[in-house]
């Protein structure tokens, strides 16, 4: 009988447990939903990387170089220095200090679908390196969407870079005494933007 009790009051302890368990798992989801409706009420600032405004702007981007009748570039489609440093600059609302150039251009707008002069001068340098080969055959484009919950208007963050070859940037970044800095980028990035 004493057995028999013992058995009753294990099984008994085991079945608070687990409902202890099952509340407070809960609780906690519970607690999370309101966390996030209301900080979209708020008017708290949206933002999210935007794939498809990236094919416009490499598109453009493509257009211009074919209209100039320069040579095709090779496209980086996932770059993680520019992704997240244009996350960055979302999150932030600054643009760099240096956010143009014609190997690199960092810009705002509303409407990605056009060209811009910061796009153009990026996309028509034709720098030659001194074997007359191009200097920097490849490029990649970052785009991050900024929405205001509240407004629903939409600003775009956008960053395109050129870049050396894959072998010149490897050997670059690991057998000379950039390998001590070809990651200083990360120093920059927002906590938010890590690992996007």
């Amino acid at each position: 009988m004493q057995v028999l009790y013992a058995i009753h009051r294990i099984m008994r302890n085991h079945y608070r447990i687990l409902v202890l368990f099952a509340v407070l798992t809960t609780c906690l989801s519970a607690h999370e939903i309101p966390a996030r409706i209301m900080q979209a009420n708020t008017g708290q600032t949206l933002i999210t990387r935007d794939k498809g405004k990236e094919g416009d702007v490499a598109n453009l981007f493509e257009t211009i170089r074919a209209n100039a009748k320069l040579p095709p570039l090779n496209r980086i489609r996932h770059r993680d220095s520019l992704e997240q440093q244009v996350c960055t600059m979302a999150n932030s609302g600054t643009l760099p200090k240096a956010h143009s150039g014609n190997l690199a251009a960092f810009y705002l707008t509303a409407n990605p679908q056009m060209v811009s002069p910061e796009l153009t001068e990026v996309a028509s340098s034709n720098r030659q390196d001194a074997d007359g080969k191009l200097a920097y055959p490849r490029y990649s484009v970052a785009v991050w969407r900024r929405k205001d919950s509240q407004s629903g208007e939409a600003t775009y963050w956008v960053g395109v870079v050129r870049y050396w070859s894959a072998l010149e940037e490897f050997v670059d970044n690991h057998f000379t005494d950039d390998v001590f800095y070809h990651d200083q980028w990360k120093k920059n990035v927002a906590p938010e933007c890590r690992g996007k």
